[in-house]
């Protein structure tokens, strides 16, 4: 009798191990950093995942969904035990503007320990040419004193090739300004600039954008919101 029960005692743990085997999904890593990222110049960002069936049978991999349309993946759809296979992503990230950046990808599988698994993808995108200020505002004063706005680039000799003030009314005004290089550096490698814009002699306000051009080759042209009061 005491046999009989020691060896049921003995074999429940190999049942139950047997009736809950099955697939395990395990990560290298679960968020990747990209790094610096230069807009206008780096059209696309690329990330690599290594999964792992930890488990004794099949992993079926049943949607890698990214959270946005920029974003492609490609994988395999079916993982051996004790085999490894790679989630590829590729993140365009064209037009996005200056600033961190992060996308996500939702692995949904028949992983036993964790049926749903999120990925992180980072980077930061660098400005090729990072203005001071997002506004501008001209005026009287402006004509003989400058209004002073500082651009700062990974670019030595940045040049000014003009700068028009755009009006909602399709006026064009020329802007005269100076371009100064100084003798600051930031920490991320850019060279500071200092720009003094001149106002133009207006009969009265008008709201629209100033347009810049420069001899930079990832940003030859861009514009900042702003108005000239008379």
């Amino acid at each position: 009798m005491f046999s009989s029960l020691r060896n049921a005692l003995f074999t429940l743990p190999v049942i139950a191990a047997t009736l809950f085997a099955g697939p395990e999904i395990e990560f290298d890593k679960r968020s990747i950093d990209c790094g610096n990222a230069i807009e206008g110049k780096t059209d696309k960002i690329w990330a690599t995942f290594a999964v792992e069936n930890t488990g004794d049978s099949v992993l079926k991999l049943e949607s890698v969904r990214p959270d946005c349309g920029c974003t492609v993946v490609k994988y395999d759809t079916l993982i051996q035990p004790g085999k490894s296979a790679k989630i590829e992503a590729e993140v365009n990230i064209e037009g996005y503007r200056s600033g961190p950046l992060s996308k996500f990808i939702t692995v949904t599988s028949n992983a036993l320990n964790e049926p749903v698994v999120r990925l992180t993808i980072d980077a930061t995108v660098r400005p090729a040419i990072d203005v001071s200020e997002n506004w501008l505002t001209l005026d009287k004063s402006n004509i003989d004193k400058p209004e002073t706005v500082f651009f700062a680039t990974q670019k030595t000799d940045l040049i000014l090739n003009g700068i028009y003030f755009t009006a909602s009314d399709n006026m064009v005004f020329l802007i005269k300004n100076n371009l100064v290089p100084t003798d600051s550096i930031r920490t991320n490698g850019y060279k500071v600039y200092k720009v003094e814009l001149f106002s133009p002699q207006i009969d009265k306000s008008v709201y629209g954008e100033f347009v810049i051009r420069t001899n930079h080759p990832d940003k030859k042209i861009f514009s900042i919101p702003g108005t000239i009061k008379n």
